[in-house]
């Protein structure tokens, strides 16, 4: 089974940083492809800290302005791309 070797916080940080990246923007401190999908495969694996996750970063969209929209697509975009795809490489 695979641990999950970031915090809550850390984990929520890494996802934001990729999402950006995946939006187009730009990111000096986004991981690299190889310990994002180490982080997609631990969130897979341990769905209880994969909500705790998501609820940190939710936090952090709210506390940004983000719409609920927007929110729901990140949302979307952790549940098809991170777990649905990278996860499952």
């Amino acid at each position: 089974m695979n641990q999950l070797y970031w915090t809550v916080s850390e984990a929520a940080d890494v996802l934001a940083e990729v999402y950006l990246v995946d939006l187009g923007g730009h990111s000096l401190t986004a991981p690299d492809p190889v310990t994002f999908e180490a982080l997609a495969r631990a969130l897979d694996a341990q769905p209880e800290m994969l909500e705790q996750v998501w609820q940190a970063w939710d936090a952090q969209l709210v506390n940004a302005g983000w719409s609920q929209k927007n929110r729901d697509q990140a949302r979307y975009w952790l549940d098809a791309v991170v777990v649905g795809g990278v996860a499952s490489r």
